[in-house]
């Protein structure tokens, strides 16, 4: 792939969405692109959102095992949701909606923060899972998890809730960037909350990505990626964590085994992989198993990482 040369026009635009910060550059586009894409993003919250009523993924979980039609992009996150489950030999958990919903995950975290937006800086460093670490996931019997795709159609076990936030964000950078570059853009890179995807074209030497560390006040580490095409994903359990009302804290990394916050024993995972939804995939895995079984799933997915341990040490994978 070549670079592009200095004259290559570069457009963006920043937005809240998904419940994140959003960022989206495009390479060479049109003068409506922009707006596209944000539109674009937007229309994936609306039909994967668990907080809103009228979503695919809402109507979806209340239909109580029964099947429900949804759109061509929805069946594309359940399938790559079930792989996902499958290729981490349960690790990756997408199903566990009602065990969030019941920690007190019910609704919007900025909501839940009770604040418009998590305001720069406010992390939490002192907060410790109550699960256990296993060395081997429990993998839940979702026999029947149905998707029909000459009908549109899924249908979800009785008694359980899909959960798009494990995923969503990765593979949307993943679609959105596609029809931006489909719709003849030259490049793009599509940032969703720090889990982004970048295709096509590039600036001279590539994008230029800098790595997440939530014990820095400036949240960043010292050291960035260039990323000519792939993506990347970033998870944490200090930043999506929240007291409920008997004082009690939980996370939102769930171990599959016990359905409970799983103990904290990494500050923070980056993995770089050649899609984002396999970034999600992998940074959660690494995040829940450790990197004894994290490591070897990078690498079959031709994928690195670096983690920030609790005493700030930083470890390439």
């Amino acid at each position: 792939m070549t670079s592009n040369p200095p004259s290559a026009r570069l457009q963006d635009i920043r937005f809240r969405a998904m419940g994140s910060q959003c960022h989206v550059i495009i390479l060479d586009g049109d003068a409506q692109a922009l707006e596209r894409a944000e539109a674009a993003v937007r229309r994936l919250e609306s039909l994967w959102s668990r907080f809103r009523a009228d979503s695919e993924i809402s109507v979806l979980n209340a239909a109580a095992g029964g099947p429900r039609r949804v759109s061509g992009d929805t069946l594309i996150l359940l399938c790559r949701a079930l792989r996902a489950h499958r290729l981490t030999a349960g690790w990756f958990d997408p199903f566990l909606g009602r065990d969030l919903a019941a920690l007190g995950y019910d609704r919007d975290f900025e909501q839940i923060l009770g604040i418009a937006a998590q305001a720069p800086g406010t992390r939490s460093y002192t907060l410790r899972g109550t699960g256990d670490r296993v060395s081997t996931a429990a993998v839940s019997d979702y026999s029947t998890f149905a998707i029909d795709l000459d009908s549109r159609t899924a249908r979800l076990p009785v008694g359980v809730d899909f959960d798009p936030g494990g995923l969503g964000k990765g593979l949307g950078a993943d679609l959105v960037s596609r029809t931006i570059v489909d719709e003849g853009a030259r490049g793009a890179l599509v940032n969703l909350g720090g889990d982004l995807r970048c295709r096509g074209d590039h600036p001279d030497g590539g994008w230029e990505v800098t790595i997440e560390n939530p014990l820095d006040p400036a949240g960043t580490l010292d050291q960035f990626i260039r990323l000519t095409d792939g993506a990347v994903a970033t998870s944490t359990p200090l930043k999506r964590n929240w007291a409920n009302a008997d004082g009690s804290r939980a996370h939102h990394l769930l171990n599959p085994s016990t359905h409970a916050p799983m103990a904290v024993e990494i500050a923070a995972a980056t993995v770089i992989a050649p899609t984002g939804w396999e970034a999600e995939m992998l940074v959660k895995t690494l995040l829940l198993a450790g990197p004894a079984v994290g490591v070897p799933l990078l690498r079959k997915h031709r994928a690195a990482g670096v983690v920030v341990t609790l005493d700030g040490s930083v470890v390439q994978v």
